[in-house]
C-alpha cells in the first residue's frame, strides 16, 4: 500500500503508479462502457457477414492495434529509464526472454488476422488474392518480428539521447503513455468480443469441470478464464510493472481490473 496511503486524483497522475491508473481505467470501463462496446462491435461483426464497409472496419481495426503496439514505448524509452533503474540482467530481465516469444505470437497472430480479413473479405473476392495475401502475411511476420525487437529495445537502457529531441520531452511521454492505455483498452475490446462468441466455450468447456452449475464447474471456468484474461492483459501491462516498483496494491489493482469481464464471462457461460 505504500505511496497510496492518502490516494487523489493528482496522485494518479505521478509516473510511478500509471500502471494502477491504468488498471483503474480498465476497471471502469468493463464495469459499464464495455458492455456497450463489446455490443457495438458484435452488431459490426454481424454486419460484416454482409457488409464490406464493416469487413473494411474490422480489418482496420487489427491493422491498427498491429501497428500500435510499439508506438508507445518507442515515445516514452527515454523517460522510463530516466525514472526506473530497470536493468535487463536483474531476475525480471531476464524473464524478458520468455515474454518477447510470447509478444511475438501474439503479433504474428493480429497481423495475419487483420491480413486474411483485408485480402480475402475486402479487396478481393473470397477465393481469390491468395498470393498476395501470402506474400503480406510473410511481411506481417517480418514486422511482427521487428515490432518485438523495438519492445525489447524500451526495457534495455539507452546509452545515449535518441536523434530526435522530442522523444526526450516530457510530451513524448505523455503522447506514449496515451498509446499505451489505447493499446490495453483495443485488447480489452477484443477480449470482451472473444469472451461472448459461442466457439469460445465450446473450447473452454471442452474439458470436464464437474456438473454444469457446479462449485467446480464456476471454480474451473473462473481459472481457465482468469489464465487467459491475465494472457491478454500483461503484454500492455508490462511496461509499467517495472514502475510499480514492488507495490503489492499493484497485483491487485490488475486482478480488479480483469474482474468485472470474469464474472460476466464465468456467470454468463452457456449452462
Amino acid at each position: 500500500m505504500r505511496g497510496l496511503t492518502k490516494l487523489d486524483f493528482h496522485k494518479l497522475l505521478e509516473p510511478e503508479i500509471r500502471g494502477i491508473l491504468l488498471d483503474l481505467i480498465v476497471f471502469f470501463l468493463n464495469l459499464t462502457l464495455m458492455i456497450v462496446l463489446t455490443r457495438l462491435t458484435k452488431n459490426l461483426v454481424n454486419d460484416a457477414e454482409t457488409d464490406i464497409s464493416a469487413k473494411a472496419v474490422i480489418g482496420l481495426y487489427f491493422a491498427g492495434l498491429f501497428l500500435l503496439q510499439p508506438l508507445g514505448p518507442i515515445l516514452k524509452r527515454w523517460s522510463f529509464h530516466q525514472e526506473s533503474k530497470f536493468d535487463t540482467n536483474s531476475p525480471a530481465g531476464c524473464l524478458l526472454g520468455g515474454f518477447m516469444f510470447f509478444y511475438l505470437v501474439m503479433m504474428f497472430l493480429i497481423s495475419s488476422t487483420a491480413t486474411i480479413i483485408l485480402t480475402t473479405e475486402v479487396i478481393y473476392e473470397p477465393g481469390e488474392g491468395g498470393e498476395i495475401g501470402t506474400v503480406l502475411i510473410m511481411l506481417g511476420f517480418v514486422w511482427s518480428i521487428l515490432n518485438t525487437v523495438l519492445i525489447y529495445r524500451y526495457f534495455v537502457r539507452p546509452k545515449k539521447p535518441p536523434r530526435w529531441k522530442f522523444l526526450t520531452t516530457h510530451q513524448a511521454a505523455v503522447l506514449g503513455d496515451i498509446c499505451m492505455f489505447l493499446n490495453v483498452i483495443s485488447l480489452q475490446i477484443l477480449w470482451n468480443n472473444l469472451t461472448t462468441a459461442e466457439s469460445f466455450w465450446q473450447q473452454t468447456l471442452s474439458t470436464p469441470l464437474g456438473r454444469p452449475g457446479s462449485l467446480t464447474d464456476i471454480l474451473g471456468r473462473f481459472i481457465v478464464i482468469g489464465v487467459l484474461a491475465l494472457l491478454v492483459y500483461f503484454p500492455g501491462r508490462i511496461f509499467y510493472l517495472a514502475e510499480d516498483r514492488g507495490r503489492k496494491i499493484a497485483w491487485i489493482t490488475i486482478l480488479l481490473a480483469n474482474l468485472p469481464l470474469l464474472l460476466r464471462a464465468v456467470f454468463s457461460a452457456p449452462r
